[in-house]
């Protein structure tokens, strides 16, 4: 879009939006000086309303959340309310702003489409929030009708170019989405610009879109709402959803920002980041931005002085609240830049306290209250409190190296060999696992945690030839994020090479066209991340290491194992081979970028929804313990007393109701002896599972769990009694990591 256009829709938009955002009382006191300002954020919350149990990882332990490696019970939307309230009323001027993505990420969302998250976030008197993509799952109709029914405050995107309102078939977002608004805070004026996200929406690139929007160019739009509000307000702030690396494109880019609240990344920057912007630098040493012109060609310069702004994140999963407390200014003494009366006030001091959310968290009853009626709603549609499995080690959702993780090879497992799927090779996006299995119990809900949107499994089939297109695209998709792969497998086996690969050493080139890589740098070709190797099916050779495999790289899969622990060969796709797929719908529609799905015409959707495979990969699975060798029928070693199990090794306890009593603190001890019932069980499950019942008994939320808690049963023998037949969510069940995405020039 061009610039001319951009300026003439902010002048458009003005008119109608500057009372709006604007108190009674547009002039307030003159201030001049030192001036406080504190921004709350928030952002990337998912959904995760109420508290919910996280095993605590080495980043989030730095950051105050809790001991790395414990499970701890975080979150909660009416203990984020209790923090932003008090620190509200602790600052002298303060707006909460949100970065989006409210939606998503737990069962509430699932059931009532948003109603709840937009309503939590107007009761706790949210100023501004921008629109983030996954506000737009349930569709563009159903964004626009939570919005309008439920929201308090006004909703951003100053990227987003509304289509013809005239069309009944369009969302018309346009009534409830505005560029920006602006606060008078006793005198110091306030603009909040919002820059919803791209990169993950790839409906907006549409035609027709189903959104009803026309995605803009972040730098020129942002640049053109900075210079409509910088002559009517003191401080810029900017809200967004584009992701870490397009805020600092962003900010170097265009001049007048002040502060950025970032979001989309699920990352803390503690401190936040400083940054220059006007960074381009000429011959002459002059700093200046570069702009697109009438046409919408870039290359017009504006010459500017370099200013520093601060750029937040403060997390996600309603794990943190950020609170940044400014000092702005005016006075040019107190500028350490070169100043100019067009920005208003400057940031000359800041301060960032960020604050976790945990179980030691007071809740705001207001908030409360609002969230206990879809709190009980959800326990009537769904049984979330019911178990699962048990996961002794928990599995993590993002690998070592950058590989595949347990978690992601857990899932692609239950796609890959789900009944009626069966297919050659499976496929999953690692960024729609949204979090780690816990150790412990696995509940349902837990499960929704991890999987939360409604995706379904698609069988295709696909050429080596699309294979390779595709694997080289996840290549290319995992270079630009850290090297980290960016799909789970199961079924195959791929190195991805982030650096280029063998077969594909740079050659000479006059001009782009004469690259693969369409980019021609310096009479050489660019050489793009690829896919090295591509393994599909075996040829039933066993193997130990890739030696046994003729020696090529990644070719011996030992995830399963004949009875002597060996592996078998894999083979290389062939260009003419034809290969059958299980995959998301998300995925085969394109999602996440996957062109090559979109476009294949061999699609299946089966209506098998992933969480469901899961959840029934696990159940059929067998209990910690279990044995063929055992020869008893639910294949448990039997037992009398605890040492009958010793053979399995450390850790395992005889299992039955008479021999097992509860100690005041709640921990279970095995006494006596067991008759023909007992069975070996980990101690570790019987405790647990202990646990969760005695927790979910002292405030049963549900008809069934107040009348399952009534009962007289001990929570003890009930453990025991549940690891005799919960499954073990372990390396049998593929919840292992074996190097099948092999990440190569990290």
């Amino acid at each position: 879009m061009s610039w001319r256009l951009v300026a003439v829709f902010a002048l458009a938009v003005l008119s109608a939006l500057s009372l709006a955002g604007c108190p009674e009382n547009p002039e307030g006191p003159k201030i001049h000086g030192q001036t406080k300002l504190t921004l709350i954020h928030t952002s990337d919350i998912h959904s995760r309303l109420f508290p919910y149990a996280l095993q605590i990882t080495q980043s989030d332990a730095s950051l105050g959340l809790g001991a790395a490696g414990s499970v701890v019970t975080v979150g909660g939307v009416s203990r984020i309310a209790y923090i932003v309230g008090r620190e509200r009323a602790k600052a002298d001027r303060a707006l909460h702003i949100d970065g989006g993505d409210c939606f998503q990420g737990a069962p509430v969302f699932n059931y009532f489409n948003g109603e709840a998250e937009v309503r939590a976030l107007s009761m706790m008197g949210t100023d501004a929030q921008v629109i983030a993509n996954h506000e737009f799952d349930k569709g563009a109709l159903n964004a626009r009708t939570q919005y309008q029914k439920w929201a308090t405050f006004p909703v951003l995107a100053a990227n987003y170019l509304f289509e013809d309102s005239h069309d009944e078939a369009s969302p018309h977002l346009e009534n409830v989405l505005h560029p920006f608004t602006t606060f008078n805070l006793r005198g110091l004026k306030v603009g909040v610009i919002g820059m919803g996200n791209l990169s993950s929406l790839s409906s907006l690139y549409e035609r027709p879109s189903r959104l009803g929007v026309t995605p803009l160019e972040t730098i020129d739009v942002a640049q053109a709402y900075i210079d409509l509000l910088r002559p009517l307000v003191d401080v810029v702030v900017i809200v967004t959803h584009l992701g870490l690396g397009g805020d600092e494109e962003m900010i170097q880019n265009t001049t007048g920002i002040d502060v950025v609240l970032g979001g989309h990344n699920h990352i803390v920057l503690q401190p936040p980041k400083t940054l220059e912007d006007c960074a381009h630098v000429d011959s002459q040493g002059r700093h200046y931005i570069e702009l697109r012109d009438a046409d919408g060609k870039p290359g017009v310069r504006r010459y500017c002085e370099p200013r520093t702004v601060l750029l937040a994140h403060s997390g996600a999963f309603a794990k943190y609240v950020g609170r940044l407390d400014l000092i702005v200014s005016d006075q040019p003494s107190d500028i350490p830049w070169p100043y100019d009366p067009v920005n208003g006030f400057e940031v000359v001091g800041h301060q960032y306290t960020l604050f976790p959310v945990t179980a030691d968290t007071p809740q705001d009853r207001a908030v409360a209250e609002l969230m206990e009626p879809y709190r009980q709603g959800l326990d009537l549609l769904v049984d979330l409190d019911l178990l699962v499995g048990y996961a002794p080690d928990g599995s993590r959702r993002f690998g070592t190296g950058g590989g595949d993780s347990p978690l992601g090879n857990l899932i692609a497992s239950a796609m890959w060999r789900r009944l009626g799927i069966e297919t050659d090779f499976s496929l999953t996006n690692t960024t729609g696992i949204r979090a780690d299995m816990v150790p412990g119990p696995v509940t349902v809900e837990q499960m929704f945690n991890i999987f939360p949107f409604d995706n379904s499994i698609t069988k295709m089939q696909l050429s080596g030839v699309e294979l390779q297109d595709m694997f080289d695209f996840v290549a290319r998709r995992s270079a630009g994020r850290g090297c980290a792969t960016q799909v789970q497998i199961a079924g195959a086996r791929v190195v991805l090479n982030c650096k280029g690969c063998e077969n594909a050493k740079p050659k000479a080139c006059n001009k782009n066209d004469d690259c693969p890589s369409n980019e021609c740098n310096a009479g050489f070709c660019v050489v793009n991340a690829c896919a090295e190797h591509i393994y599909i099916g075996s040829n039933q050779k066993p193997c130990q290491t890739d030696d046994d495999c003729g020696g090529q790289l990644n070719s011996c899969d030992t995830g399963i194992q004949d009875p002597q622990g060996r592996g078998r060969c894999l083979v290389e796709i062939e260009p003419t081979g034809s290969y059958e797929l299980a995959t998301s719908t998300y995925l085969a529609g394109g999602g996440s970028g996957f062109v090559v799905l979109k476009k294949n015409t061999t699609q299946l959707d089966t209506k098998i929804q992933q969480r469901d495979a899961l959840i029934d990969w696990v159940r059929g699975g067998k209990p910690c313990g279990w044995r063929a060798e055992n020869k008893t029928k639910d294949g448990l070693r039997p037992c009398g007393v605890d040492s009958d199990c010793s053979a399995l090794g450390t850790g395992y306890v005889c299992a039955c109701p008479e021999n097992v009593t509860s100690a005041s603190d709640g921990s279970c001890t095995s006494q006596g002896s067991c008759g023909d019932n007992g069975r070996c069980v980990l101690d570790g499950c019987r405790q647990d599972v202990a646990d969760f019942y005695r927790e979910t008994c002292a405030n049963p939320q549900s008809a069934k769990a107040i009348a399952s808690c009534a009962s007289s049963v001990d929570f003890c023998q009930l453990g025991g009694e549940q690891c005799k037949f919960l499954a073990c969510i372990d390396r049998n069940l593929g919840s292992f990591a074996d190097g099948r995405v092999l990440m190569v020039g990290r």
